[in-house]
């Protein structure tokens, strides 16, 4: 009995993939991996005097609508950041009391990744502010 070298290579790959437990399904031609594979972003509403505070982000393919936090809580999204992470999520904030649009890179591979994998943000007039990760808190300033 003999075996072909391509079977023999699919077999190595299987014992690979097993040997290092990754936990990876196709859904629909994506590769969907496991919940500790995805980055999650959290904006929480730190405005003064009860402001309710609107969000709106988008990467370069999607748009995830626009939401309404109220004062005080927070609006999550989460992401595969895939093998390579490249990921840029761009948002505009504004607020109804007043305060003009305001715009922030909320998750950027080339300073995020590495640094947080659940990624929450403190959304302050003033700008936003990083509350956990490597080196949390940091604020940073509205981009012009």
């Amino acid at each position: 009995m003999t075996i072909s070298s391509k079977s023999l290579s699919k077999v190595v790959i299987m014992l690979i993939l097993v040997s290092f437990n990754l936990n990876v399904s196709m859904i629909d031609g994506q590769v969907d991996f496991p919940q500790r594979y995805k980055v999650y972003v959290t904006m929480q509403n730190k405005l003064p005097d009860m402001q309710q505070l609107g969000i709106q982000c988008k990467d370069r393919t999607h748009d995830l609508g626009f939401q309404v936090v109220p004062a005080g809580l927070s609006w999550t999204f989460y992401f595969n950041p895939g093998f390579i992470n490249t990921a840029l999520f761009f948002c505009t904030f504004n607020w109804y009391e007043g305060g003009d649009v305001h715009r922030f890179d909320i998750y950027d591979a080339d300073r995020d990744a590495g640094v947080c994998d659940q990624c929450t943000w403190d959304i302050h007039n003033y700008g936003p502010c990083r509350v956990t990760g490597k080196g949390a808190p940091k604020c940073f300033p509205w981009k012009n």
